[in-house]
């Protein structure tokens, strides 16, 4: 069961309103929005495991999606996995279509091989050496068809400060592909795909296709538009009795400016606000929840609090993210260009 839904269906907002505090609170932290950034960037991958509707999947390719933190990369990633369980019933072994490996902090090539092995229970690192556990990770991703391996988290591992890891790691994943059987998703920050295209062996590799997932900006209709939607969607799925009207214009670009637009902070502040307005039994969130979860959070020395004073005085971000060096050649599509 889901946190917005029952057996029969989903609950209507007068049923989340009315479950306990505990449940009201799990329906905000575990809140899901499919966004049109989820949508485009499920979509890209969709398109790199499975180019070919009703077709195959693709072999022997590396994919990146990169993105800001907190822009929803991860959460994409994990639940296009979840649509791809692994098969335990198969008279071969068991089946994993789609692996997704989530790397350590640090990651070097022990790092990498471990990570791998454990998602395909391919070995025991404490009984093994790197070399062989590597061995059997390329043995185990054959014998269990894997079809995409999902390396998430990779600027842990491909980083030019750690020139060892970067050249270890980089070997690792060419070694994989050479299998032909499987293709392979890199996610992490915009950076890590400038290393991956200086490394022409990797992106000699399929050309190396790549997805950016952008926060939303306020610069144009259209971006505004969209992020107003996903403050009113979310909206709709708080467990309160009324709406708060987060779609607004007055709230939305409020919500902007705390959050920079990206997604992840949009929905922690929220849930702050929500903790608050559970706490003091409200039929819904006020602007005073709001402007006090601003005030748990807003940098030091700064008095600006959008939701008590004028926006039109706010003073400029510090934290908002640089904009990233790839550009959109054809967004219906998810393709970028540098």
């Amino acid at each position: 069961m889901s946190e917005t839904s029952q057996d029969n269906g989903p609950l209507s907002r007068a049923e989340r309103a009315a479950k306990p505090a505990a449940e009201r609170q799990l329906i905000m932290k575990n809140l899901f929005v499919g966004h049109d950034r989820f949508q485009t960037a499920t979509a890209a991958v969709a398109r790199f495991h499975m180019p070919v509707k009703d077709g195959l999947p693709d072999f022997g390719s590396l994919f990146v999606l990169a993105g800001d933190p907190r822009t929803g990369k991860s959460y994409a990633l994990k639940r296009y996995a979840r649509g791809f369980p692994a098969d335990l019933t198969g008279t071969e072994g068991i089946v994993r279509p789609v692996v997704y490996v989530d790397l350590p902090v640090g990651c070097n090539k022990a790092g990498f091989v471990t990570a791998v092995a454990g998602a395909l229970n391919a070995g025991d690192v404490t009984r093994m050496t790197i070399d062989p556990l590597f061995g059997n990770v390329l043995n185990a991703l054959v014998k269990q068809k894997v079809q995409l391996l999902i390396l998430d988290e990779v600027q842990e591992a491909l980083t030019t400060a750690r020139k060892g890891a970067l050249r270890d790691c980089q070997g690792l994943i060419r070694k994989i592909l050479n299998l032909g059987t499987l293709n392979v998703v890199a996610a992490g920050l915009v950076e890590t795909y400038e290393i991956m295209a200086a490394d022409k062996q990797l992106e000699g590799r399929g050309g190396l296709p790549h997805h950016i997932m952008l926060p939303y900006t306020w610069d144009s209709r259209e971006e505004r538009d969209l992020f107003r939607l996903l403050c009113a969607e979310i909206d709709g799925r708080l467990p309160f009795n009324t709406k708060s009207g987060l779609g607004s214009q007055w709230f939305a670009s409020r919500l902007y400016w705390v959050t920079d637009g990206i997604i992840g902070r949009l929905k922690d502040f929220t849930f702050s606000a929500g903790c608050r307005a559970l706490n003091d039994g409200a039929e819904r969130v006020e602007v005073e929840h709001f402007a006090d979860a601003w005030d748990m959070i807003r940098p030091v020395g700064m008095t600006f609090n959008p939701f008590r004073d004028d926006i039109d005085q706010a003073p400029a971000r510090v934290t908002q993210a640089a904009k990233p060096t790839l550009q959109p050649k054809d967004p219906a599509q998810g393709a970028f260009v540098k």
